[in-house]
């Protein structure tokens, strides 16, 4: 059974190779049978490898910094299957794969042995046949040219007319473009002090938030600012955050702004904070918020915004500036304080914006399960409203958001 990968995008666009292989090695390093190139600075040296099973193919992700990804899932170990899209680091080579079983392969090496047998009088006669089928055929293709033409334009047109739910629907790239310069960075520094205010240990934790006003409140997890309450500390001490830094997209960690706890929840089962900034002149805010848990369904494809792994990443990749990464997953369940999803996150994801295919946040991302990588949670965005009462203005969609925070503001669901 053989394996063909085809390059979809990049100076290495249509280009194949081919494997006849149990085990295929992918990486940036020349010592990979799929060698993507020392330039391609998203891939790791050894990425990942493609096993072969019996009659399938598995992919496994062998600790890269950026995340394979198939059909646009982050996968650690997955099936892989014929016409799979595979892109080896988020944002890296895109490449397609092509599975030939090895039936195949003996039908295909059978008819190239005996193409000379065929005689020239039969050569002749498929000529023949194909020149008095040509003018009735070339109308035939026309027709179906045309009626395939006429049905894309009308599935187009029709179809958000006939799927209301779809309406305003945009890629996930459009997605990203629009919120996440509003995602930030926070940083948290704390200390564990005993009864006599002696400090024990010093240390921190990182997290991810996203700006809601012009005023500089920014929406995250409690636990972000909050950790001993989360992580309980030996009996005798108790915590206090003693530094509180927020950074903006594109920018150094040393371009930090500070950041106070402007309000939290009553207590810390609701998993909310909200910090308050002195906002910079060109001050970016999340493009929308959908309260309303009726129009989040269960299969509804979701995108998270954040700062996975927080410095570690940032160490690992060389990069000097701060950078937003998106994962992708799907609603597993809605209920009235949780929203279930399917999708993989990681520390210093928390307190980022879940957001759906029309850019709006419905969530903020709280927790996953250690068991089960692939559950995590996020508390309905309707919750940090409920928070933030009418004190905050909303920018784009004024008048959608301002319902929404006069809503929070009676305490209705």
């Amino acid at each position: 059974m053989q394996a063909t990968f085809t390059h979809l995008i990049g100076p290495r666009k249509g280009e194949r190779k081919t494997f006849d292989a149990d085990t295929i090695s992918i990486g940036r390093a020349p010592d990979n049978m799929l060698c993507l190139g020392d330039d391609e600075r998203r891939v790791s040296s050894h990425h990942a490898e493609i096993r072969r099973r019996g009659d399938h193919f598995v992919l496994h992700d062998l600790g890269s910094t950026n995340g394979t990804m198939i059909n646009g899932r982050r996968v650690i170990t997955s099936e892989i299957h014929e016409d799979d899209l595979l892109e080896f680091g988020a944002g890296g080579p895109l490449l397609r794969l092509g599975i030939e079983s090895d039936g195949e392969i003996a039908a295909a090496a059978h008819v190239s042995d005996n193409d000379h047998l065929m005689s020239q009088s039969a050569v002749e006669k498929l000529v023949e046949r194909a020149f008095h089928n040509r003018i009735s055929n070339r109308w035939l293709i026309v027709a179906l040219v045309a009626a395939m033409a006429i049905g894309a334009v009308a599935g187009i047109w029709l179809s958000p007319r006939l799927d209301p739910s779809r309406r305003g629907e945009m890629s996930f790239a459009a997605v990203a473009a629009r919120n996440h310069s509003a995602v930030v960075f926070i940083r948290t520094e704390f200390e564990l002090v005993e009864a006599n205010g002696h400090v024990t240990i010093a240390y921190a934790r990182t997290g991810s938030g996203f700006v809601v006003s012009r005023d500089g409140l920014v929406v995250t997890n409690r636990h972000v600012v909050r950790d001993w309450e989360y992580n309980k500390p030996a009996p005798g001490l108790t915590g206090r955050a003693t530094k509180i830094e927020v950074v903006f997209p594109g920018q150094k960690s040393e371009e930090a702004i500070t950041a106070t706890v402007h309000r939290l929840t009553e207590t810390a089962e609701t998993d909310l904070a909200i910090l308050k900034i002195d906002p910079p002149s060109d001050l970016s805010i999340i493009y929308g918020l959908e309260s309303d848990l009726e129009h989040t369904k269960q299969g509804d494809e979701v995108a998270v915004i954040g700062y996975p792994l927080g410095m570690d990443l940032l160490r690992r990749t060389g990069d000097d500036r701060l950078e937003t990464s998106l994962s992708t997953g799907v609603v597993s369940r809605v209920s009235r304080d949780f929203i279930q999803l399917y999708l993989r996150a990681y520390n210093g994801n928390s307190g980022g914006p879940v957001l759906n295919r029309r850019g709006r946040v419905i969530g903020i991302l709280t927790a996953n399960v250690g068991s089960a990588q692939d559950i995590a949670f996020c508390i309905p965005v309707d919750a940090a409203l409920k928070m933030l009462g009418e004190e905050s203005r909303y920018s784009d969609s004024k008048i959608e958001n301002k319902s929404f925070v006069e809503r929070a503001a009676k305490g209705r669901n």
